[in-house]
């Protein structure tokens, strides 16, 4: 159809039989999925073709230290926050859809199978090649991650993760749907809240703001909310006129919100061993970066929340290590991202060196700086498929460990709204979000278990500072982009906010595409998983639409049943 902005099209074009609210990873993907069908589909986008900065205000808030500002890794632009992503893509285990007995709150409605067979899907979208993520299955000759240590009943040494372009959903998919015969994009139009009739039990529009400041309403039988996990329970705690948020009758909204944890632990030091550090492209073309993970049996022996670990660059802002790429990088940090400066800055454990010894070492190491600025040139900017960061290894030779945890879906972290408004009168969030001695227990054990079973070896020994660990574990920091579980899926409304199909319960012509259905979020980033859910939410769609489109709202009340369309 077309891709237009909300000011320029009259209000008979602001109606769908299908209206999709955000045009992240989620929605981008759910549009394409609804594309080249019989029936007319809305994708609403807050900003325009490219990132606004001056949008930011819309997102900022108030949140418990060390979380960041709500601001902080969000952008508001045709493809979402798929505009900063870093690419990364790893997907949940089958563990992480089981319930747990020591896990408070675990346990999917749907098992792995139920989603694995959307991942495949998922990786195409991503551009993130096969959905595998062994060394075997990847790479050609696979050498081990530490030579001389190839794993133990405990520890898995053969687990990859893989990174897409990193692909800019917005700019990948746009020519798709501009050329859709089905599916409008609508640009400079943010939702402001959704429309529900008094005593009935469906949403009849969406009240949107376009960029004159005109308030509109958009009209349809079938609203997909797929903005992420911060903004869906916003939404919905402001769409009630009663104030307590739609499909929160059991005040299970914005509750259970969980970022994954993540920190730098010790070192690998090898005894003689290679290690596999820098990336790798695997026989289909993609980068990837090893991972040292547990088994389904360790975790479950040991009362693990799921962890990764990787081995990690020191610290830019620490000279002792050495590196004159590492160090030019470090001065130049005014010319990153507010995001990225703040994680090169936040290691309280290496304060900052003098800017003289930052420059001695670029001095020093001028050929390798001279090398890294054209692999920065032709294979970061220039390139298709961009090296996804710098790995320069530590001049002493060892590797230090980091760490990247599951948390524990607790009610008391939990997003609600603040007192402050934004510049159309939104209520900002307010985020409580802290770790629990579980989950630092948790990271403690995960560290001991890694480091018995490498010491246990003579390829390496894993030493850390055992006097100060805890401290160093309280410091812990959540991955900002990581908004997950504030409107969990359940297998009824008393323990969540959608069903198995990501129908908001009690409103059956409403549905959610977000990390924030989430009922636990393993280890793995989401996005790979937000866009399988997607996919499996597209195929869901299509079945209950295509037959009868004219009784949709009929149709998709049928959603509790479990899926069974390809």
């Amino acid at each position: 159809m077309t891709i237009a902005a909300a000011h320029d099209l009259t209000d008979s074009a602001l109606s769908a039989l299908v209206c999709i609210i955000g045009s992240g990873a989620a929605g981008t993907t759910l549009a394409c999925e609804l594309d080249g069908r019989g029936y007319e589909v809305l994708l609403l986008e807050a900003g325009g073709l490219r990132t606004d900065g001056r949008l930011t205000d819309y997102y900022r808030g108030e949140a418990d230290a060390p979380h960041p500002d709500p601001s902080q890794f969000r952008r508001i632009g045709f493809g979402g926050t798929t505009a900063l992503w870093g690419g990364r893509c790893v997907p949940l285990d089958p563990l992480d859809f089981e319930r747990r007995d020591y896990l408070s709150g675990s346990g999917w409605p749907i098992g792995y199978d139920e989603l694995a067979r959307y991942y495949p899907k998922a990786m195409e979208y991503c551009d993130a090649g096969r959905f595998d993520f062994t060394l075997q299955g990847s790479l050609a000759r696979p050498s081990p991650t530490i030579s001389g240590f190839a794993g133990s009943e405990m520890v898995l040494a053969d687990r990859i993760e893989r990174y897409s372009l990193p692909t800019d959903f917005g700019a990948r998919y746009r020519r798709k749907l501009h050329d859709s015969r089905n599916v409008r994009v609508v640009l400079q139009a943010r939702c402001l809240r959704l429309l529900k009739p008094r005593g009935e039990d469906r949403i009849a529009a969406a009240q949107i703001v376009d960029r004159t400041g005109r308030r509109r309403r958009v009209a349809a039988d079938v609203f997909v909310l797929a903005t992420g996990g911060i903004e869906v329970p916003r939404l919905l705690l402001l769409s009630d006129e009663e104030g307590t948020g739609l499909g929160n009758r059991y005040d299970l909204l914005g509750r259970h919100y969980m970022c994954h944890f993540e920190n730098k632990l010790g070192r690998l030091v090898p005894r003689g061993a290679k290690v596999a550090f820098d990336f790798e492209r695997t026989t289909d073309g993609v980068y990837c970066r090893r991972q040292l993970r547990f088994t389904a049996a360790a975790l479950a022996e040991h009362r693990l929340l799921n962890t990764a670990f990787r081995l990690h660059f020191p610290s830019y802002s620490d000279a002792t290590h050495g590196s004159g790429v590492m160090s030019a990088i470090y001065l130049g940090k005014s010319l990153l991202l507010p995001e990225y400066r703040a994680i090169m800055q936040q290691d309280p454990y290496s304060p900052p060196s003098p800017n003289a010894a930052h420059v001695r070492n670029v001095l020093r190491g001028l050929p390798q700086v001279v090398k890294f600025a054209g692999d920065w040139l032709f294979r970061i900017q220039l390139a298709r498929r961009k090296l996804p960061y710098t790995l320069v290894p530590n001049g002493d030779g060892s590797f230090p460990l980091e760490l990247n945890s599951e948390q524990a879906p607790r009610a008391a972290n939990r997003i609600t709204l603040g007192s402050d408004t934004d510049s159309h009168g939104l209520r900002r969030v307010r985020i409580a979000w802290s770790l629990s001695e579980e989950e630092i227990s948790s990271a403690r054990r995960a560290l001991f278990l890694l480091r018995d079973g490498i010491n246990r070896s003579a390829a390496a020994a894993l030493e850390y500072d055992e006097e100060r660990l805890d401290e160093r574990l309280r410091s812990s920091a959540p991955l900002g982009g990581h908004h997950i579980g504030s409107a969990r899926m359940a297998s009824s409304e008393l323990s969540g906010v959608v069903d198995r199909n990501c129908m908001v319960f009690g409103l059956p012509n409403l549905f959610l595409a977000s990390s924030a259905v989430f009922p636990t979020s393993g280890h793995a980033n989401p996005t790979l998983t937000i866009v399988a859910l997607a996919v499996r939410l597209g195929a869901h769609l299509r079945a209950a639409l295509e037959e009868a489109p004219s009784q949709a709202g009929a149709r998709v009340r049928s959603s509790d049943r479990p899926l069974e369309t390809t």
